[in-house]
């Protein structure tokens, strides 16, 4: 732990202290009805258990992506996950104009002073919420926003010849260290704004889920045990945040070099399986918005919101997808996205499914636990009928040729930045056409093909993105088209959590049969996490834009 100077000038984080300077867990000042929700399957949850023992990352990712992850695991998986990840393999970041200084040029009296003031604003947000005793010194707090700080410092000092700093860098820092702790074997983090914590902006990340944890027997002491772990995992906190920021700020190198060549030049038909460059992704972005969203696109436009992009108006959508959520979305939800792409992995083709099946330990009930890839698509081989009616046309037959590739094609390495030949839709299912005439899942097909098959990733991590993000809006449109047009820039960068209460509304849910789910939610208080349904929402986005495009192309 860093030693802390207690006459320290820096007052940043109160925090309740006991009488003999210990932190205590601010449980006390938490309903139970504050508590987020979260069911989750027991099955899965014990395989998830299993891989983190195992420390066997190809699983972890599988359960990542495809049902997110505990979040009180978080701490332990992210590193795992993250260790692995092709972007942290294989890393290239898209260079900022006029980034290239040298390292002995960075004024680090500065780049300190400036980290320490984006850090603050974390806690003047938090003001907003509730009472906030920022006066009050705490060794915890002040031991956290150190470490942070020393974490983006060496981060910037190290990169800082490919991108200059960022005050999304520092946010960046404080939404790990919201599941992340950043004082190694300790269970606190920082609050987030989804919860009301008084006098305090650190809290023990388990007391969020202790309705779910007592309900498994034994979790207890594993949690335990997995805090003073040094085995499974033992990265810093600094380690692990180099490793998110290579994951969230990555580019396809081949993207930037098209870039410089032809600036102006947006393929829409190899950007969802290449990725692009944050330029790219913002256009396809509001080119996929007008589409999909039409209304509420109109709606935009008639605010003025989107129509000059590249000012300040309308950085919310910077914050959406480069930084990926970053001090604009809830704690709760941009920690299952990132889930998401954490845990995106394209398939090697050198290896067989049988391979991946052994190596995961998995058994046809538990793929079909875990359900078909999110971005699934149209199948070339198991869809015939329908494919005829676009073959003709051969600008999006590419594109769907890709998505559909055999496991008898061209081999790709799993670390690979530029995945288009590596990809299989292996749990692509459908029936032929839905009312709104785009393609809807065959559900009678799906249980036999689940059998054979893992679910990779198809899509670039970056566009599905791109399909949350427009799932979210879609949810909000109803409130968004209520707004004007400084209050929807007020709403899109600090977006309200999709965790809603049932309560009052629905009364108690069906509760589970089996015995299979097990929930956080209390008896008289039932909730609901949106967040699956709106990373599952994206999918169907996904699939509405790909088939209007395959129509549009006739």
């Amino acid at each position: 732990m860093t030693e802390i100077n207690n006459n320290s000038e820096r007052s940043r984080c109160g925090f309740l202290l006991s009488d003999n300077g210990t932190a205590n867990s601010p449980t006390s000042n938490v309903t139970d009805s504050g508590q987020p929700s979260f069911n989750y399957d027991l099955e899965i949850f014990r395989l998830c258990q299993h891989y983190i023992n195992t420390k066997n990352h190809q699983g972890l990712a599988l359960i990542a992506r495809q049902k997110g992850l505990p979040p009180f695991l978080r701490f332990k998986i992210w590193p795992i996950v993250l260790k692995h990840h092709p972007f942290v393999l294989n890393p290239f970041i898209q260079p900022d104009s006029g980034s290239g200084l040298a390292s002995q040029d960075l004024n680090e009296d500065k780049l300190k002073a400036d980290i320490d003031k984006d850090l603050s604003k974390y806690l003047q947000r938090l003001s907003f919420s509730g009472p906030v005793d920022l006066s009050n010194n705490s060794e915890v707090g002040k031991d956290i926003f150190d470490i942070l700080e020393d974490s983006i410092f060496r981060f910037v000092k190290k990169w800082g010849k490919i991108i200059k700093y960022n005050q999304a860098l520092s946010w960046i820092a404080l939404g790990l260290a919201e599941w992340f702790p950043p004082i190694p074997h300790t269970h606190w983090v920082l609050v987030g704004r989804d919860l009301k914590y008084h006098n305090s902006c650190v809290k023990n990340l388990f007391d969020d889920y202790s309705n779910y944890i007592h309900n498994i027997d034994g979790l207890d002491n594993y949690l335990h045990d997995l805090i003073s772990d040094e085995e499974i995992n033992n990265m810093n906190f600094h380690d692990v945040y180099e490793r998110l920021v290579l994951v969230l700020l990555h580019t396809p190198e081949d993207s930037y070099k098209d870039k410089i060549i032809s600036p102006s030049t947006i393929n829409k038909k190899i950007l969802p399986i290449n990725g692009g460059t944050i330029e790219e992704r913002v256009s396809f972005f509001i080119y996929c918005f007008r589409k999909l969203l039409p209304e509420l696109s109109s709606y935009f436009q008639e605010e003025h919101i989107l129509n000059k992009f590249g000012s300040h108006d309308d950085e919310w959508l910077i914050w959406w997808l480069k930084w990926c959520g970053s001090k604009v979305w809830s704690r709760l939800d941009r920690g299952r996205i990132w889930d998401l792409l954490f845990g995106w992995r394209m398939q090697n083709k050198k290896k067989s499914n049988e391979y991946y099946m052994e190596k995961m330990e998995l058994t046809p009930e538990i793929l079909d636990r875990l359900g078909p890839y999110t971005f699934w698509s149209v199948s070339d081989e198991k869809d015939e009928v329908m494919l005829s009616t676009y073959r003709r046309s051969s600008s999006f037959k590419d594109l769907i040729h890709e998505l559909n590739t055999s496991q008898s094609s061209s081999s790709n390495s799993p670390t690979s930045t530029s995945p288009s030949n590596s990809l299989d839709n292996s749990s692509s299912h459908y029936a032929y056409e839905s009312e709104q005439g785009a393609p809807i899942m065959d559900t009678s097909s799906s249980s036999s093909l689940v059998e054979t098959s893992i679910p990779f990733s198809k899509l670039d991590p970056h566009v599905e993105l791109i399909f949350v993000a427009l799932a979210l809006l879609k949810s909000k449109e109803n409130t968004l088209m209520e707004l004007d047009q400084h209050e929807i820039r007020q709403f899109l960068s600090r977006l309200p959590t999709k965790s809603l209460s049932l309560s009052a509304k629905y009364g108690s849910l069906i509760p589970d049969k089996d015995g299979q789910i097990i929930s956080n939610d209390s008896v008289d208080n039932r909730k609901i996490d949106f967040m699956d349904n709106i990373i599952n929402e994206a999918g169907e986005l996904w699939r509405k834009w790909l088939w209007s495009e395959m129509i549009d192309d006739k």
